[in-house]
């Protein structure tokens, strides 16, 4: 994935400024690296009406998906501690030739409080943390809990000192990528950090709360406590141990501090401290301090492939990586007998045994393996990822992973095959307790089953694409680098593919017919199923042009002559139905006419005349009848001409009586006027 930064370092050239809006000129040739961020590179910025605000530009990276569904509620926040994002759009930005998109954000004019988690800085007081830190970042995140927005990078690496004329401190923007794609393992929950980046789901306010603890405790310390550790080595001691006393280890820390910090580093949901108690503590109120919960240990260790797990969900991500070697262990009953006499754990034992038998119900067919291997992970760790196939996905985080599946071509059957598997929903008859989300959540996944089983366009995979994501541009290979994110924007997008060499043979595929339908429920379904290729020629180029008929009188642009001419090339076999030639070449004249004026309905309405068509296929009937009686008449005539010796011999005849009685009459004259004259 290339950075813009990188882009630009590596030309070696000088740019233009890129206009934004109108208000904003970014300058490419001044990268700004001291703002860089896990979604994008900065850029100076020079403002052209508002200069009130000092502000950069954070321009994203390729093949990381922003967070789209925030983009309209966050511009709208204005918060001391808050980095605001100003202004947002698309931009072709010069140094690839790419669309790019663009975030316009408040400079805090100060260093980070950390350049990476591995340096080492001045330690911070309890006072310190508690006045600087603490406490704007609870108002902060307060004002994001009531607009029902999950921050997800919270870390000293995104907390900034504002300028020297204004004291505090910025948290940075959470926009720009989805939701903790950048994070630190370090700072996810346990559950969460063992997602892959892009599944790691949004979460709630308790996992700000929880990178929140994380965040005082390097600062008071003044280091990571585990930078000797890699992130899985971390990761293991978190699971074995508990998050607290990994990090803390033998560490001192002060008392007041050590209530914050066990409340908000609890592993365990339900424990762990809510915005609330994080109030009560700062308003004087002191909590008794919560003991970490250490995870239940087995008397024994399970073997696999030659290596010890003492913990359910240590096991649970061993047999994700290795499924071949989880299969017979588990059919044999090893494991059943291992939770029941090692770890004591009856009711995980009858987890796994619904596992085992849901796994098989539908038989046991392809992925069968894959399956039953997910289903007994999700019952050895019920809050944990769904893991298949090398996945390992949090159920609120299939959207953003199968959308950077599509943007790196990888993966994305896979995740399809785990909704098919309906493993979102024994996800959640595996949560201990019930709770009122995990209903529309279950009839999503069942909603989005259905689509994946349907095999024509606007169904499949990318269906489930644009249900799961619904600010995600259309990714078309046509318009992918337009980022497409409305009917309107898409049909101008066409239009300029129209103008191109070397276009596609028609402006939709699989992914603009599910684009469409995901966006607008109006537009008829079954029309765009018909464009499905394979069938038949005139009803799917007629459903193609109705479909795209009725985007533009929806949602315009009103006029498009290049996307109208490229019909005019595909609407050959609606021209030829019609059997008159002449009707045919007027129709063919009328299009190309009509192709310069840019509307797409009138141009449908010229091929798919019912009034035309009926008074064609009237002129047809009445052409063919008459036809038929001429080739009666004609057929008559040959048979009678077919005898030619009688024929003839009948003519004799004819002939013969006829000069016969005229000799007898002149002769019987002749003899009458004979006599006359004698007398």
């Amino acid at each position: 994935m290339a950075t813009a930064a990188q882009a630009t370092a590596a030309s070696g050239r000088s740019y233009e400024p890129v206009n934004l809006a109108g208000r904003y000129e970014i300058l490419p040739g001044t990268p700004l690296p001291s703002l860089d961020g896990p979604g994008g590179a900065a850029f100076a910025v020079k403002a052209l009406r508002d200069r009130k605000v000092e502000v950069f530009a954070r321009v994203g990276t390729l093949g990381v998906p922003p967070r789209m569904d925030l983009l309209s509620g966050i511009r709208g926040i204005e918060h001391v501690a808050l980095m605001r994002m100003i202004e947002w759009g698309m931009v072709d930005w010069p140094v690839d030739g790419m669309k790019r998109i663009v975030f316009i954000l408040e400079n805090p004019g100060g260093r980070r409080f950390m350049n990476s988690l591995g340096d080492t800085r001045e330690q911070m007081t309890e006072e310190q943390i508690t006045r600087a830190v603490i406490q704007p970042l609870a108002s902060a995140l307060r004002e994001l809990s009531s607009r029902g927005i999950v921050h997800g990078d919270i870390r000293p690496t995104n907390i900034f000192l504002r300028d020297q004329g204004t004291s505090g401190i910025m948290l940075g923007e959470c926009v720009s990528a989805v939701t903790s794609f950048g994070q630190s393992p370090l700072l996810l929950t346990t559950e969460r950090a063992m997602a892959q980046p892009s599944g790691r789901g949004v979460g709630t306010t308790a996992d700000d709360l929880y990178a929140l603890g994380i965040t005082i405790l390097l600062l008071f310390m003044g280091r990571n406590p585990v930078r000797h550790l890699d992130d899985e080595a971390m990761l293991q001691a978190k699971i074995e141990r508990g998050t607290y006393p990994a990090l803390v280890g033998t560490s001192r820390i002060s008392l007041a501090l050590m209530e914050p910090l066990r409340g908000m580093l609890a592993d365990d949901p339900k424990q762990r401290w809510t915005l609330n108690d994080l109030d009560l503590w700062l308003s004087g109120r002191r909590l008794s301090p919560r003991q970490p919960q250490v995870p239940r240990r087995a008397s024994r260790p399970f073997e696999l492939a030659g290596a010890q797990y003492w913990h359910a969900r240590q096991l649970a991500r061993a047999f994700a990586r290795n499924t071949a070697a989880a299969v017979p262990l588990i059919e044999s009953g090893d494991l059943d007998r291992w939770l029941r006499r090692s770890l004591g754990d009856e009711a995980r034992a009858e987890a796994v045994a619904t596992a085992v038998d849901t796994a098989g119900a539908s038989g046991k067919g392809a992925n069968f393996e894959d399956r039953l291997v997910a289903r007994v992970c999700l019952a050895l760790d019920p809050s944990g990822p769904i893991r298949y196939k090398q996945k390992a996905v949090m159920a609120d985080g299939f959207g953003a992973a199968l959308a950077d599946a599509f943007v790196r071509n990888e993966g994305y059957q896979a995740l399809g095959e785990a909704i098919s598997a309906q493993l979102p929903s024994f996800w959640v008859n595996m949560q201990p307790e019930f709770k009122a989300e995990h209903v529309p959540l279950v009839q999503a996944f069942d909603g989005l089953r259905t689509q994946l089983e349907r095999l024509g366009s606007g169904y499949g995979i990318e269906r489930v694409l644009y249900e799961l994501n619904p600010m995600m541009p259309c990714y078309s290979a046509m318009v992918r680098n337009h980022m497409v994110t409305s009917g309107n924007e898409l049909l101008s997008a066409l239009e300029e593919v129209a103008e191109q060499p070397g276009r596609p043979r028609e402006p939709m595929d699989r992914h603009i017919a599910a684009f469409l339908i995901a966006r607008y429920r109006k537009l008829d379904e079954r029309l765009i199923v018909l464009t499905t290729p394979g069938g038949e020629d005139l009803r799917r180029i007629s459903a193609l042009l109705n479909v795209l008929a009725d985007v533009q009188k929806r949602f315009g642009p009103v006029s498009l002559p290049g996307l109208c001419a490229w019909m005019v090339e595909l609407i050959g076999p609606a021209i030829e139905r019609f059997h008159s030639r002449s009707h045919r070449e007027k129709l063919q004249n009328e299009a190309m006419r009509m192709a310069q004026e840019g509307n797409l309905a009138v141009l449908l309405k010229l091929i798919d005349d019912p009034a035309a068509i009926r008074k064609d296929e009237i002129e047809f009937t009445k052409a063919r009848r008459q036809f038929q009686l001429a080739k009666r008449e004609v057929d008559k005539l040959k048979i009678e001409i077919s005898d030619r010796e009688e024929i003839a011999e009948t003519s004799g005849r004819q002939i013969a009586a006829v000069v016969s009685s005229i000799v007898a009459t002149l002769a019987f004259a002749g003899i009458v006027l004979y006599r006359l004259v004698l007398r």
